[in-house]
């Protein structure tokens, strides 16, 4: 048994740094599609009378966030194998101690692929909103937008109530509305799950 935990954690240590190598070169692109993806969507809010009195600009405020959430993702990123080899190695180990008992084993390791991907695709997703949300905020406060509109994503078999009634809401891009899960000032997006974004309110 000592071999096999041997040979599962020299497995696990591998692999974590094969994620932690991937990492590093996803995450900046995963950033860079999201500010592609968010600057796109403000020209579209502008429109195309309002353009030629807009820069799109890196500034050092959108380089601060885009740092910030690089980092973010990176450590997100290397958590998921950490997390999963974990799982593994339990079941594998209790797996031996029943007696080599396979089918417990297999029907485990399932489960705990199952759920590995889906913390996976979570994380995907929550961390896409956060990024355009976050991203969004600067790119428009450089340019002058201090105020939005809440629009809510309309999606999702369970709305947050509150988030519901923000809709069509004006907001400050520094604060946003006292709509989180525990009455906290959040903006769309910020929150877990949460697909709603806003409309710019243009001071030009």
């Amino acid at each position: 048994m000592n071999d096999i935990a041997d040979r599962l954690i020299d497995l696990r240590e591998r692999w974590v740094a094969t994620f932690s190598d991937a990492a590093v070169t996803i995450a900046p692109k995963f950033v860079n599609a999201v500010d592609s993806t968010a600057t796109k969507s403000l020209k579209r809010s502008i429109g195309e009378k309002d353009l030629p009195k807009v820069k799109f600009t890196m500034t050092p405020e959108m380089k601060q966030a885009v740092d910030g959430i690089v980092a973010e993702n990176v450590n997100l990123i290397k958590s998921i194998p950490e997390k999963y080899f974990t799982q593994v190695q339990t079941i594998t180990l209790q797996s031996i101690t029943r007696g080599r008992d396979l089918q417990y084993m297999t029907e485990e390791l399932q489960k705990q692929f199952g759920v590995t991907r889906r913390r996976a695709e979570h994380i995907a997703i929550d961390q896409n909103n956060k990024a355009t949300a976050e991203l969004s905020r600067v790119r428009q406060k450089s340019l002058g937008i201090k105020r939005g509109i809440w629009i809510h994503s309309g999606g999702g078999s369970h709305p947050r109530p509150k988030h519901v009634k923000a809709n069509g809401q004006e907001f400050d891009l520094d604060k946003g509305l006292p709509v989180g899960d525990n009455g906290e000032y959040v903006l769309p997006g910020q929150e877990i799950n949460c697909g709603c974004s806003w409309k710019p309110v243009l001071p030009f």
